[in-house]
């Protein structure tokens, strides 16, 4: 496994140089609208959106939640406001677990405020032809809702909470959640039926990551890659940045364990023990996240090897700045055709870390839907296979989700059953 060093000098990592230039990064939101007069957003229509909700027991759900919260009324606005909505009808409350109005109404007024502010996206009309569509959704268009989560950092400017909006071949999205009908037509703006509730993000990856104990090894690991690294070069300081797009892709403890137990027997016979001797220590020596803060490790484990690996499950693109963290991939961004994304490994600057080709991707839809997502990278374990002839990592559903995509505030993470290795 130390042949990962054997490439890249971690030294020249360099995690997100520019990253306060946030509003340049690869999923770009869009300015603030100036309050203004709106002439009649579509001047057929005979009702606001509003009006619909308002009138078809068919949204009865979300008229139940946007009037305990108090943000129904906005939307009969047709002279000074514009709207976009992506909206659930019952059935989408239904296939997200909400099944009655009694269960709207039982849910906390914070928890259906940020599901109504997240479906609205106020100032302007986005029709699904505003969407640019391409065989390559990557980026995504990026709309402020109307949930407000802070302000820009030495700033007055406004923080809102971003949805993702994408077109393609395998259909309309809002985040990762197919639109079935879109373009109803209001007075005063468009509605877009979606699948299921598009849920809002309540943390950003690093709490998100380090929440769930089935990743323990991961965060173990980012500790140990981060020994002697400062600031944004840090992936714990990365992870916790609330203002960019990243996708990560975060290996289980399980898949932690199997190349950790490789690794250290491997080490133990070359130190001439035998495979009876080996085999329990390696065991119980890899049973544990420790593994990685355990100095009698630290030459089979060098924290450089450590965060070589690491910086290959960070999809990174170049926007002139040199390889950064700052696209936030969907699953149903992937394409069904294998392609290749590149990492952080890219960011270093030595030739053969530069033109490295990256993970290979492959996405399976059953309709709109997701039905499978896989990763491949280049290196295999034990090493000396072709490249890209190991099997493939795959990502797991959420849990009580039928999707694989666990959205942070500040990216994506898909947690993968296999560690991949960048050489």
């Amino acid at each position: 496994m130390k042949n990962i060093l054997r490439f890249f000098k971690v030294a020249k990592l360099g995690l997100l140089l520019v990253l306060v230039l946030l509003f340049t990064s690869c999923n770009k939101p869009l300015p603030d609208a100036v309050p203004i007069s709106y002439p009649s957003a579509n001047s057929s229509a005979t009702t606001t959106i509003y009006g619909l909700i308002n009138s078809d027991t068919t949204y009865s759900f979300f008229k139940a939640a946007a009037t305990k919260v108090g943000m129904l009324a906005q939307l009969n606005d047709s002279l000074n406001s514009v709207f976009t909505v992506f909206l659930p009808n019952n059935n989408a409350f239904r296939a997200s677990g909400i099944s009655s109005i009694a269960v709207v109404n039982a849910l906390p007024a914070q928890t259906l405020g940020g599901i109504v502010g997240y479906a609205i996206i106020p100032g302007r009309q986005f029709l699904e032809a505003d969407i640019p569509a391409s065989t390559n959704t990557v980026p995504n268009m990026q709309l402020p809702t109307s949930l407000k989560i802070g302000t820009l950092p030495g700033t007055p400017i406004d923080l809102k909470l971003t949805a993702f909006s994408s077109n393609s071949a395998t259909g309309f999205y809002d985040n990762n959640i197919p639109v079935v009908k879109p373009d109803l037509k209001m007075k005063n703006g468009v509605i877009h039926l979606v699948a299921e509730v598009v849920v809002p993000p309540s943390q950003v990856l690093k709490d998100a990551i380090y929440n769930n104990s089935n990743l323990s090894y991961f965060k173990a690991a980012i500790a140990r890659a981060d020994s002697g690294q400062t600031g944004l070069n840090r992936f714990d300081s990365l992870l916790a940045y609330p203002v960019t797009n990243m996708t990560v892709l975060v290996p289980d403890n399980a898949a932690f364990q199997t190349l950790l137990f490789g690794t250290i027997y491997g080490g133990l016979l070359q130190q001439g023990l035998q495979p009876a001797q080996a085999v329990p220590m390696a065991t119980q020596l890899s049973s544990t996240p420790d593994v990685f803060s355990n100095p009698a490790l630290f030459s089979s484990i060098p924290a450089a090897m450590v965060r070589a690996i690491l910086a290959y499950h960070f999809l990174a693109t170049d926007q002139g700045q040199g390889f950064q963290p700052n696209i936030r991939v969907f699953s149903n961004n992937f394409s069904s055709t294998p392609a290749f994304y590149k990492t952080l490994i890219n960011s270093d600057t030595s030739t053969l870390a530069h033109s490295h080709p990256g993970i290979e991707v492959q996405a399976t839809f059953t309709g709109p839907f997701v039905s499978g997502l896989q990763f491949t990278g280049l290196g295999t374990f034990p090493p000396g296979g072709a490249p890209y002839s190991g099997a493939p990592a795959k990502a797991e559903i959420v849990a009580q989700n039928p999707f694989y995509d666990n959205i942070a505030v500040n990216g994506v993470y898909y947690v993968i059953d296999k560690v991949l290795l960048p050489q």
